[in-house]
C-alpha cells in the first residue's frame, strides 16, 4: 500500500491534474529510462486508468464451478452485447491462474448500466470470499516465490492480506492440508484485524498465523530444532506511493521526493531483519 492513501475509486480520473514537475525532475535525474520516447511512454502509463483485475479463489472444484457460472451468466453475454460498445468483458490473465482483467476502471464498472449485474456479482462473491479483487501487479511476488505446500513462509508486512490469501491458495493447491504454514505479520494492530478478515475469514485455514510485531524488531521464533527459519520470505515493505498514481490520481498534487526518501531507512531495516529469518537456500 502506498504511503499516501488516495481517494476511494468513485472519481472520474480525468478530473485530476496529472502533472507534477517535482516528480518529472526527480525521476529524470535518476535516469530510470533511456530516452525521451521511453519517458513519454512511462508517463502515459502513469496517467492511464488502472485496469480492474480479480482472482477466483477456493478449492479447485469451487473455482471451476464459479468460473463456469461467471462465463456463462456474465462474460459471454457481455462479449456479445451491443448495448455499450465501450464495455470490454474481463479476460483471463495468461500468466496467473484463475485471474481476470478488464481495462475498465472500477469506477467505470460501477457506473455502466450494462455492467450492473456483473458488478453486483463481483461485490457479492468478494464478500463471500470467493473472489479477491486484487491488482495484477500485486499477484506477481507470490508467483515468483514459487511456494510449495511444505514451505514455511513469512509475510513480513502482510496487511491488507491479498498476497497472504494468494499464498494460502498456493499452499492448498492440491486440496490437501499442507505440511507448511504462513506467518502473516503487520505492525499496525487495526490492520491486523483487517488481515484476519481478509485472509482467515475468507480463506479459513489452520496453516496461517497472524501476528502483530514491528517488522524491524521481528522476534526469533523457535521450533523443535531450535530457531525457526523460513523457506520463503515475502517482504513487501511500505512504499512511497510513487507507482500508485493510477489507483490514486489525487496523489499527483501531493507527491514530493521526501516521501520516498523518508521511508528508505525503515525499508532497508525491515529488509535486513527479514533476510536474517530466511533459511539457507530460501527465497526472499
Amino acid at each position: 500500500m502506498g504511503y499516501l492513501q488516495g481517494v476511494r475509486q468513485n472519481y472520474v480520473s480525468s478530473q485530476f491534474d496529472k502533472t507534477n514537475e517535482n516528480f518529472c525532475t526527480y525521476y529524470k535525474s535518476q535516469k530510470i529510462v533511456e530516452n525521451d520516447e521511453e519517458w513519454d511512454a512511462f508517463m502515459a502509463a502513469l496517467k492511464s486508468d488502472l485496469p480492474t483485475s480479480f482472482r477466483i479463489q477456493g478449492s479447485s472444484k469451487e473455482v471451476e464451478l464459479l468460473t463456469e457460472l461467471m462465463n456463462k451468466r456474465y462474460l459471454e453475454p457481455l462479449a456479445q452485447s451491443e448495448e455499450d460498445s465501450d464495455v470490454i468483458a474481463p479476460k483471463p490473465i495468461p500468466w496467473c491462474r484463475n485471474t481476470f482483467q478488464t481495462p475498465l476502471s472500477r469506477t467505470e464498472i460501477r457506473s455502466r448500466p450494462a455492467l450492473k449485474e456483473f458488478h453486483n456479482f463481483l461485490v457479492t462473491e468478494a464478500e463471500l470470499g470467493n473472489i479477491s479483487r486484487q491488482e495484477a501487479v500485486s499477484m506477481i511476488p507470490p508467483l515468483l516465490l514459487d511456494i510449495k505446500p511444505d514451505h514455511k513462509v513469512l509475510d513480513v508486512c502482510a496487511a491488507p492480506g491479498s498476497k497472504t490469501v494468494q499464498i494460502i491458495e498456493m499452499m492448498h493447491a492440491h486440496d490437501k492440508i499442507p505440511e507448511g504454514f504462513i506467518v502473516a505479520n503487520d505492525a499496525d494492530n487495526s490492520r491486523c484485524y483487517l488481515l484476519v478478515r481478509q485472509a482467515l475469514k475468507r480463506m479459513p485455514t489452520s496453516n496461517c498465523i497472524v501476528i502483530n510485531e514491528d517488522a524491524v524488531f521481528m522476534p526469533n521464533l523457535t521450533d523443535a530444532s531450535g530457531q525457526l527459519l523460513f523457506d520463503r520470505v515475502l517482504c513487501d515493505v511500505m512504499c512511497s506511493g510513487d507507482g500508485t498514481f493510477r489507483k490514486s490520481p489525487d496523489m499527483w498534487q501531493f507527491w514530493n521526493p521526501g516521501k520516498g526518501l523518508g521511508l528508505h531507512k525503515l525499508q532497508v531495516n525491515i529488509a535486513q531483519r527479514a533476510v536474517q529469518l530466511l533459511a539457507v537456500n530460501g527465497t526472499f
